[in-house]
């Protein structure tokens, strides 16, 4: 069989419920030449039988079975499963636009240095409907210092990677189960150029019992990626790395904001103060942040949302609150 150009690699647990909305999504895709590795991470629900009626429906989708070894684990064993010369990352309850596929690849073939491109994830609830908030930045050119400060990829289902790149740094650290994804582009940023579309192409799922609301699991682990980066690296300084754990609980605040968790959002913004409070105040948008946090815990939960949080997902985002992410299109 010829090989596609890109591979899909999609790690699954328990995902009976989501994963196949997250396969029916990616067939929209107008870019065609690509293959879905999904590896059934030790599941014991039906995620089997529904990744097995996508397969019917669709000869690009294989399924790959192993014991439970966590998500960095499943993402190598996909990789290892896969033939594209391009591999992209897809969770199995995340959205992606039609377009994604072709508007990266575009622009991964206009900047032939770059080794991984990028663009915007929008929060959305378990019906695919807008929350109001973005992640992700503008990652053009050399990232490494402002990876080490913040994640600048913002989620699971964003990059596409050029599989020379994964080969020679050997994917992800399965030590590092939660943050796995941070580490590698740390790694890549280190020796490669990245690239941008800067356009909302991913809808990236906030649901609950998801491992990205354990907060304190998530900052733990994000300590241990800045320790090991610093190993890596001796030239980070005492004061960058106090920074850097800094912007990262400044990180875990932002999440519990979104999720309406206001009094952990307050507790982690204090933690971050505590540790650099220059890296707290550096940026305007942070000021936002914490602007929209004291306002969502005094306001009543209907005027925050009609009068703070809808313009602002506005203005800054382009992003209409409660409308669904095809709405994107």
């Amino acid at each position: 069989m010829s090989s596609p150009r890109v591979s899909v690699v999609m790690p699954a647990y328990q995902s009976e419920s989501r994963i196949g909305r997250t396969l029916a999504q990616l067939r929209k895709q107008t870019f065609s030449d690509f293959e879905v590795v999904v590896v059934n991470d030790g599941s014991t629900d039906d995620t089997t039988h529904h990744v097995r009626q996508a397969m019917a429906g669709d000869s690009r989708v294989r399924l790959v079975e192993q014991p439970n070894a966590g998500i960095a684990a499943a993402r190598n064993t996909a990789i290892e499963e896969s033939r594209g010369e391009i591999i992209a990352f897809l969770d199995d309850d995340d959205l992606w636009h039609p377009q994604k596929l072709e508007l990266q690849l575009a622009r991964l073939d206009a900047a032939r240095d770059a080794a991984v491109v990028t663009c915007f994830s929008a929060l959305v609830d378990g019906e695919g409907q807008l929350l109001g908030w973005r992640f992700g930045g503008v990652a053009e050119g050399d990232v490494y210092r402002e990876m080490l400060e913040w994640d600048m990829v913002s989620g699971g289902s964003v990059a596409l990677v050029r599989r020379g790149a994964l080969k020679e740094l050997g994917g992800f650290d399965v030590s590092l189960p939660d943050r796995a994804d941070w580490d590698l582009w740390i790694r890549l940023a280190r020796r490669y150029a990245f690239s941008c579309v800067p356009r909302t192409l991913v809808g990236y799922t906030r649901r609950v019992g998801s491992v990205s609301r354990s907060y304190e699991r998530m900052a733990e682990h994000g300590r241990r990626v800045l320790a090991k980066a610093r190993l890596d690296d001796p030239s980070i300084s005492d004061s960058e790395y106090r920074g850097f754990l800094a912007r990262d609980l400044f990180g875990a605040a932002c999440l519990c904001l979104m999720d309406e968790e206001y009094s952990a959002a307050w507790r982690y913004l204090a933690r971050a103060f505590r540790r650099s409070p220059g890296m707290v105040l550096a940026r305007p948008r942070r000021w936002g942040v914490m602007l929209m946090l004291g306002l969502a815990s005094v306001l009543p939960a209907r005027v925050y949302r009609a009068c703070a949080l809808t313009p602002m997902s506005r203005a800054a985002f382009s992003l209409d609150v409660g409308a669904p992410f095809d709405s994107l299109v």
